[in-house]
């Protein structure tokens, strides 16, 4: 999915799109960076920061004088200009402990107000714990953002070399530039939700309705 929107970029947003990304891991999404594309990283842990400038080496081979904001991505992007993204990645909720905080209500407005009026939001929701489709489709819902998703399963070739399947939400304020998005490829459906379920906010947040463990049988 977010592959799909970084090789989309220069058609949807022309050849200086601007692009941010929370979540660094070991700099892998910064070999889809393209000249003329302006580039920032939001990342919590100066440990990784370490990681993606040492034993790994995609920061240095794809795009060395990469900006890396350091702290609560949240916080950071409350800092930057509204507007300022065409490109907002989100990519920090695979492992077993979720940052609820930038997935509630009022973090879903943040990234409106940073985002271009047509700007796109990617979402990696892939987790082996939880099912975090319909935490993002309420706030999508209530926040007024058109939503498709895309799970994308590997063939046997990329398996073999440790891929796994991926999930991804992306959304976006312009229907029409979503549409421009999912047209590009198959496999992109509309973002379904859960009937009753209570969006994330900064006053409440619980994964218990998204344990996968305990909701075998819900969608």
């Amino acid at each position: 999915g977010v592959g799909q929107a970084m090789q989309a970029l220069p058609s949807l947003y022309g050849a200086n799109a601007r692009v941010g990304v929370v979540g660094l891991g070991t700099g892998t999404l910064a070999c889809y960076a393209k000249p003329g594309q302006a580039w920032r990283f939001y990342e919590i842990d100066p440990a990784v920061v370490r990681l993606a400038r040492g034993p790994f080496r995609f920061l240095e081979q794809c795009l060395p004088d990469a900006r890396i904001v350091l702290g609560d991505a949240r916080l950071r992007l409350v800092e930057e200009p509204a507007h300022s993204l065409d490109l907002l990645v989100l990519d920090a909720f695979s492992s077993d402990a979720v940052p609820m905080h930038l997935m509630t209500l009022e973090a879903f407005a943040t990234y409106d107000r940073v985002l271009a009026k047509d700007g796109l939001l990617l979402v990696h929701i892939s987790n082996r714990f939880l099912s975090l489709e319909p935490v993002v489709e309420r706030a999508a819902k209530l926040g007024g953002w058109s939503a498709a998703q895309l799970t994308y399963h590997p063939p046997l070739i990329e398996e073999l070399n440790e891929a796994a399947t991926s999930d991804w939400i992306a959304l976006s304020r312009s229907p029409e530039k979503l549409a421009q998005l999912t047209a590009r490829a198959d496999g992109w459906r509309p973002l379904e939700g859960r009937p009753g379920f209570t969006p994330w906010t900064d006053d409440y947040a619980t994964i218990l309705p998204v344990l996968r463990s305990l909701n075998k049988d819900l969608p």
